[in-house]
C-alpha cells in the first residue's frame, strides 16, 4: 500500500480479513491518484466493473464503471437506466470536524474460503478474523489539515490507521478500520438483500453464460441520507 501526507504521491491500499486458504473477506482496494482529489474503492478483482467513487465537488456514486457500462446496455436498462445504483452527498471542507461518507462492513459471519488466491502479495493488508459476533468495519473519512497524522479520526475509539492523503483541494482523506460488535445495521442490511433476492430476478451480464456460477461474494450497498453516508456490507450468498 501507499501512503503520503502531500498530493504528490499516489495513495493506494489493498485490505482484507481473514487470510487465504482460510475464511476470508472480498479483497478492497481504495485509491486516489496524484495530483487529484477524488478517492475511488472497489474489490480488487471487478475494480474494472463496478467502483465507487467519491468527489471532489461531494457528489458521491457506487455502480458500474462508464468503460463497462457501455457495453452493458441491457444490465444498465435492468437497474433502471443509470450506471449508478447509489448516489448521496458528502459534506466537504470540514475543517477540524470529521466526515464518513463511506463504511465497509465485513461481518464474521460472512467469511468464507473461496478460489481467490492472492499468492504472495505482500501490499495486501490482512486484518485477523473478529470474533463470531463481531465485524470489521473499514472506514472512509474526511477532514480537514487542522486533524494531524497521529491523532486520526477514531484513534481513542480503538480505530486502526490504515492511511492518510492530502488532496489537492486541500482536504484531507484517512482510511481506518476497527472491530465492533455486529449491530443491528448489518443485520438489517443482510435480511433486506436476502428478501430482494428472493423475489427479483438478478441482473446479468452479457459476458455470463446460463452455466456460468453465481458470484461466491456480493457487495450490498444502502444508503443513509441523514448521516450523508453509504455502508457497503461484504456478504456471502449461495
Amino acid at each position: 500500500m501507499k501512503t503520503s501526507g502531500g498530493e504528490s504521491k499516489n495513495f493506494e491500499a489493498r485490505i482484507a480479513v481473514g487470510h487465504s486458504p482460510e475464511p476470508q473477506s472480498a479483497i478492497f482496494r481504495i485509491w486516489s491518484q496524484k495530483g487529484k482529489s477524488n478517492v475511488y474503492a472497489s474489490l480488487r478483482n471487478i475494480a474494472g466493473q463496478i467502483k465507487i467513487s467519491l468527489h471532489e465537488s461531494g457528489m458521491c456514486n457506487a455502480g458500474l464503471t462508464s468503460q463497462f457500462a457501455e457495453n452493458e446496455t441491457n444490465a444498465v436498462a435492468a437497474i433502471g437506466g443509470s450506471r449508478h445504483q447509489s448516489t448521496w452527498y458528502r459534506k466537504t471542507h470540514v475543517g477540524s470536524r470529521v466526515v464518513t461518507p463511506l463504511q465497509f462492513a465485513i461481518p464474521a459471519s460472512q467469511l468464507k474460503v473461496w478460489n481467490n488466491n492472492p499468492g504472495t502479495n505482500k501490499k495486501i493488508l490482512w486484518i485477523a478474523p473478529p470474533e463470531s459476533d463481531h465485524s470489521i468495519i473499514i472506514s472512509c473519512i474526511y477532514s480537514g489539515q487542522a486533524v494531524s497524522d497521529d491523532n486520526w479520526p477514531g484513534r481513542s475509539n480503538g480505530t486502526q490507521l490504515v492511511g492518510t492523503k492530502v488532496l489537492s483541494n486541500g482536504e484531507k482523506f484517512w482510511l481506518v478500520w476497527q472491530k465492533c460488535p455486529t449491530g443491528r445495521l448489518e443485520i438489517e442490511i443482510l435480511s433486506e438483500a436476502e428478501k430482494h433476492m428472493r423475489q427479483q430476478k438478478l441482473v446479468t451480464f452479457s459476458n455470463l453464460t446460463p452455466d456460468t456460477p453465481p458470484p461466491v461474494r456480493r457487495l450490498i450497498f444502502k444508503e443513509y441520507p441523514n448521516d450523508h453516508c453509504l455502508i457497503v456490507l461484504d456478504a456471502v450468498f449461495q
